[in-house]
């Protein structure tokens, strides 16, 4: 179901690491993370182990019948462990951060993001809704827009992040934060890749449009069924609203927001 959900979202993407189907995500005291970075990351300096970590089970066809396994997990020397873990000799981040800022104390070994490089920049939108996440990607449920937005996945528009893009408002631990179903209202550019069929929406700033919610659980991200039981794939069918199923289109790409450049919406969205 993961899967399907990011061939909606538009563009084939290849997550740098896997457990079954999804990209590598544990979750630790009920906090979804998931991995960031590529073979150039810097080596990070590891911490005491920390318990009780956990891979999600991952019934994505029907019939599937797998329960959450242990998984390995270590702090990070110096850092909150509820920002950012070891799990192997994998990074992993709490969802609702973005690792290609400036400032996250854990380098992801790529350059500064830039999601307008090499492509012609339209004209400015500002968009409100609730905010649906994977890490460092926002998927905005469109309550409000100053332009007309066409091909929307599920009525919610993508938001690429960059090192330029400004929060107000929304930080947890010194750094932005953004909880799943957060309101938010988003001033941005359209921006047009040569050869592409769309435009990206690049986010310049960010701020709270209503109360700042509770820190993200995996369940907000992965669903109630997420440890794993028999009608997981019903659920996972039936069960989500537009939150979970907006997270799930990002969570098929995590990862891969710091090594690929994906389509967004079309010419019509202004």
């Amino acid at each position: 179901m993961v899967l399907l959900f990011a061939g909606l979202a538009g563009g084939a993407v290849a997550p740098p690491s896997a457990h079954a189907a999804y990209a590598y995500i544990l979750v630790w005291h009920d906090r979804p993370y998931s991995g960031f970075g590529g073979p150039n990351q810097p080596p990070v300096e590891s911490g005491q182990p920390v318990a009780g970590a956990l891979f999600p089970a991952c019934n994505d066809t029907v019939g599937a019948n797998e329960h959450a396994t242990s998984a390995p997990a270590r702090r990070v020397a110096g850092l909150p462990p509820s920002v950012v873990l070891l799990s192997g000799h994998e990074a992993v981040a709490a969802f609702g951060y973005f690792p290609q800022l400036r400032g996250f104390p854990v380098d992801d070994g790529a350059p500064p993001a830039d999601e307008t490089r090499g492509c012609r920049l339209g004209g400015p939108v500002r968009i409100s809704g609730p905010a649906a996440l994977g890490l460092g990607l926002i998927s905005v449920h469109v309550r409000q827009t100053t332009v007309h937005l066409h091909h929307l996945v599920r009525g919610s528009a993508q938001i690429f992040v960059d090192r330029h893009t400004r929060f107000t408002g929304l930080s947890r631990n010194g750094l932005p934060y953004v909880g799943q179903g957060q309101l938010v209202r988003v001033d941005a550019r359209f921006c047009k890749v040569p050869g592409s069929i769309g435009n990206k929406i690049v986010a310049r700033r960010i701020a709270p449009a209503g109360p700042i919610v509770p820190e993200t659980t995996a369940e907000d991200v992965l669903g109630p069924a997420w440890r794993g039981r028999p009608d997981d794939a019903i659920v996972a069918a039936h069960g989500y609203g537009w939150e979970a199923g907006g997270a799930l289109v990002l969570v098929g790409a995590i990862g891969a927001v710091l090594v690929a450049r994906r389509r967004s919406l079309r010419s019509g969205t202004g």
